[in-house]
């Protein structure tokens, strides 16, 4: 199974809510990891499925001390617990005390989350440096994502680490993980993400472009529990699709569900209707076809909540 890993430089350019986005749109099932080496705040933003508030057992802190004896990649989703929503969530540690206590671990817990059943892991590796103890979890990666604003100051620290990042990857020779690149931006800041991408690219060029994020502060609100009217239809999660697109062509087709037959009028894995891949926000969906647009509108499923289950 898949195991992709997203990161910062500094600061907090959007990592967990890119995470959670790419969880959630994923086409297979997945398990959200909260292994921000500073302390995870996935406990504080979301409830869980039950409406109560998520806690830190089970989590990274009850399966941490079983890999101090080898750890089965089938007891991994024993210690997941279920956001608002369907999401299996992994909670993380409260302080970075614990992570650097537990550096030893990160490979053991790597292997696991390579291995777990059906199941391709979402990792939010926070703010990642050449000293990280979550480093060792990360470089054991498919594939690991640095996150950026179209902000100077982002970028910046973004591209010095990336450098830093490929010389050590480089070191693990053919079981090194590819690395790429996504920048996160307003609606109307598309132009800037576009070179905020290319600035980091000039200096690492190996380094994959996976596109652009549109941020919009409505949609948000999903990553805090908050519900949001229809937010299939938000630039948000349709920006969100095509990153997850890019992600699939680059781990191998294999990830892609076989398409439902002709005529199949089953609702998406994620719960987010088809029409909303590709129809504009303001237009109403089936407008291509008169005939068909008030059954359409009518018969559509409606979301409840960000996740995908």
């Amino acid at each position: 199974m898949a195991l992709i890993s997203f990161f910062s430089a500094k600061g907090a350019p959007g990592v967990t809510s890119t995470a959670m986005l790419v969880a959630a749109l994923w086409p297979r099932p997945t398990l959200l990891v909260d292994a921000d080496g500073n302390g995870g705040d996935l406990l504080m933003r979301l409830p869980a499925d039950s409406g109560m508030p998520l806690t830190q057992h089970p989590g990274l802190l009850t399966l941490l001390p079983l890999a101090r004896h080898g750890l089965s990649s089938g007891v991994v989703m024993d210690h997941s617990q279920v956001a608002a929503g369907g999401q299996q969530v992994l909670v993380g540690l409260e302080t970075s005390e614990q992570a650097e206590a537990s550096a030893a671990l990160w490979p053991t817990l790597a292997r696991a989350f390579r291995e777990v059943p059906g199941t391709d892991v979402v990792v939010d590796a926070g703010q990642l440096a050449a000293r990280s103890g979550q480093l060792s979890l990360v470089q054991r990666s498919d594939l690991v994502v640095g996150v950026v604003r179209a902000e100077p100051a982002s970028v910046m620290h973004l591209r010095q680490r990336l450098t830093v990042l490929t010389q050590t990857f480089a070191a693990l020779g053919a079981d090194a993980p590819r690395i790429g690149l996504v920048a996160l931006s307003g609606v109307h800041r598309q132009d800037e993400a576009t070179s905020a991408i290319a600035t980091v690219r000039a200096d690492v060029p190996d380094v994959l472009d996976l596109g652009q994020v549109a941020l919009d502060p409505r949609p948000e609100r999903m990553f805090h529990g908050d519900p949001v009217s229809r937010p299939e239809r938000t630039m948000l999660v349709r920006s969100g699709r095509s990153l997850v697109e890019r992600l699939v062509a680059v781990l191998g087709p294999d990830l892609v569900p076989a398409p439902p037959p002709v005529g199949d009028q089953q609702e998406p894995a994620d719960g987010i209707p088809e029409d909303a891949q590709t129809a504009d926000p303001g237009t109403p969906a089936g407008q291509d076809g008169p005939d068909d647009d008030t059954p359409q509108r009518r018969e559509r499923p409606r979301r409840k909540r960000w996740s995908r289950r």
